[in-house]
């Protein structure tokens, strides 16, 4: 009956340890990114004209929900503390020229790095025709620009700890298996002659981790195996 017993409890140590071992195999299996995550935007309310400034930002609201690669942020999440750091900014206004027509502006702006990627001028009009013209063709351009554009947010340590958190979670599309690019924030180029800035270098990886929980508006990370990360400066996880 001893003898039973024992071989029992080895059963059960062996079972216990393969069952570990694929759950860990599990955690750093490699999943699909590209298309499931989503650019965090913001747009702030429109300048100009009062009637026509709601009607068009209602309008680019309706634009920016219908597209699958954009998390719109609501104004409280937008402008506090735990908003990412890297999101981009719809700005828009409506203008008048001399002749008196109203035009509608709109810029889109990197708000991290304050570049401006995008800008779309049309004329305004409360006719409806109109609207939904210009509707659809922000439509087909952001779905254009969005599936193109890498997406990034921000790395940081765990104080103690071998893991890394993000600032984006499940609203952005985060999934349990992810695995990113880990890069430096890239250098400012700066022309010796003006001291403008003229461009950014390019973004290089450093290494690449894979996510292993996910919560609403953050997700925990660790280093796949082989990866040694840097211990200073600011580093962002990416695809590229």
């Amino acid at each position: 009956m001893k003898l039973w017993r024992d071989w029992s409890r080895l059963l059960v140590v062996a079972v216990s340890l393969v069952w570990a071992t694929g759950l860990g195999a599990v955690a750093q299996e490699e999943v699909s990114t590209e298309e499931s995550l989503r650019h965090a935007v913001v747009c702030p309310p429109f300048k100009g004209d009062t009637e026509l400034a709601t009607l068009y930002h209602d309008g680019m609201n309706e634009v920016l929900e219908a597209c699958n690669r954009i998390e719109l942020l609501n104004a409280p999440r937008a402008f506090s503390r735990k908003s990412p750091e890297f999101y981009y900014r719809v700005n828009g206004e409506i203008i008048t020229i001399e002749d008196g027509d109203p035009f509608v502006t709109i810029s889109v702006v990197d708000a991290a790095r304050k570049e401006q990627i995008a800008s779309y001028v049309a004329p305004a009009s409360t006719e409806k025709s109109m609207l939904n013209s210009w509707k659809k063709t922000l439509r087909a351009d952001l779905a254009r620009r969005t599936a193109k554009l890498p997406f990034e947010c921000r790395l940081r340590r765990q104080r103690g700890q071998e893991s890394y958190t993000l600032d984006r979670g499940l609203t952005a599309g985060l999934q349990l298996g992810m695995r990113f690019f880990v890069s430096t924030d890239e250098e400012p180029l700066i022309s010796q002659a003006t001291g403008e800035l003229i461009g950014r270098e390019s973004p290089r990886a450093v290494g690449e981790v894979y996510v292993f929980r996910v919560l609403e508006n953050t997700a925990y990370v660790r280093p796949v195996a082989g990866n040694k990360l840097p211990k200073s400066g600011k580093l962002s996880a990416r695809t590229f």
